[in-house]
């Protein structure tokens, strides 16, 4: 970060930490941070003050983002003939209900091969949050309530950002019915937006 303030460059770095408990008698420990990793961020976020503090123009990046380690946020199917009908309905759901959507938002990026460190920026349409990736590479909505106007929405959002193709995730189990997810296909293939899956 101090060489890119003093350069402009615009150099990456990732770091890998596992979740190391500080000794208890630790002066960190002490002081709250219960892992090396926590003592790490903490670093990065003083290292990135100090560096804005003494180059006050820099608008370079002085940010970070963690990431950790866990199973998938998507539920498999579990069949089994002595469900019951609560069991059934709960596979409805396939999220783990423990999530965040950006959990969801950042596997979809690592299944799709995505530099995690892609812009990522949130539209509201319809007054539904939709996910920008790589400025319309990929579009992803993760909503309880998607309707055909998010869907229209999404078209208008190509229009605007003209990527050279656009591929479209959703939530399976987002959609208001099934006519919506149905006609949700079909009008984003009339706008050429061919690749559209569903979680």
């Amino acid at each position: 970060m101090q060489l890119n303030a003093e350069d402009s460059g615009e150099r990456k770095c990732i770091s890998v930490q596992l979740p190391e408990n500080t000794a208890e008698k630790s002066e960190a420990f002490k002081a709250g941070y219960k892992t090396i990793a926590e003592i790490s961020k903490e670093r990065i976020r003083r290292a990135g003050n100090k560096i804005k503090e003494e180059n006050p123009d820099y608008n370079g990046d002085l940010g970070f983002k963690v990431f950790k380690l866990d199973s998938t946020n998507i539920k498999p199917w579990e069949m089994d003939f002595d469900m019951s009908e609560q069991d059934m309905l709960n596979q409805i759901e396939n999220i783990k209900k423990d999530r965040k959507e950006e959990d969801v938002l950042y596997e979809v990026l690592l299944k799709y091969g995505l530099d995690l460190t892609l812009p990522i920026f949130e539209h509201n349409i319809a007054n539904q949050k939709v996910f920008d990736i790589g400025m319309g590479a990929l579009i992803i909505c993760l909503s309880d309530n998607i309707s055909i106007e998010v869907v229209e929405g999404i078209v208008l959002l190509k229009k605007e950002l003209k990527p050279e193709i656009m591929r479209v995730v959703f939530k399976d189990s987002g959609f208001k019915n099934d006519v919506v997810k149905t006609n949700a296909v079909q009008i984003l293939k009339q706008a050429n937006i061919i690749d559209v899956r569903s979680l």
